[in-house]
């Protein structure tokens, strides 16, 4: 009993015979790779998620817990590992406020920028923070002992203006508390 293949599937049906004949003769002996540096601290964070594409957000997570930030060549390297585009990589990294591209003060300072805190106040309690820090939101002072951000609600609306330093929150903020607040983490 003969069945006609159609050659295309022929030759791959010859290729995949040929492959496992020569595997078969010159058997290959398999070396783990030993990955360095930057590649070597996302591979670890691959391994940990079996290298699921479906778990970006947790593994840029993990590297950002153990890096602080996210250079550049981290997101190159999440990309090549993941076998996703680096575009994809890009867009989540930036999508969300838990991620950093730049290096981070010792110290995250949030304030809350929602209507019932800007209501009560936080606007002032912001324009104060820069002015001791000496930088802007979204920068880092030049000791690199704190980083300015703005969030959109910290979730405590009757406790505002709020602001977290470290996550620890600071709630019913006045402007005279401010420095005695950052006092604490210096």
């Amino acid at each position: 009993y003969k069945v006609k293949i159609p050659e295309d599937k022929a030759s791959v049906l010859r290729r995949k015979k040929l492959d496992r004949e020569l595997k078969r003769r010159f058997p290959m002996e398999k070396k783990p790779v030993k990955l360095f540096g930057i590649a070597g601290i996302v591979n670890k964070a691959m391994e940990d998620y079996m290298y699921d594409e479906s778990m970006l957000i947790q593994i840029l997570l993990r590297l950002q817990r153990n890096f602080g930030w996210l250079p550049m060549e981290m997101l190159l390297e999440v990309s090549k590992q993941l076998g996703v585009p680096l575009s994809q990589v890009y867009q989540v990294a930036t999508f969300y406020k838990a991620f950093s591209l730049a290096p981070r003060g010792r110290h995250l300072v949030r304030v809350c920028m929602g209507t019932s805190c800007k209501v009560r106040g936080a606007p002032i309690i912001l324009d104060n923070l820069q002015r001791l820090l000496g930088v802007e939101r979204g920068e880092t002072t030049l000791d690199s002992r704190f980083s300015l951000e703005t969030v959109n609600c910290l979730g405590c609306c009757a406790l505002g203006p709020m602001m977290t330093i470290d996550g620890e929150y600071h709630g019913g903020v006045k402007i005279p508390n401010v420095k005695n607040i950052l006092s604490k983490y210096g």
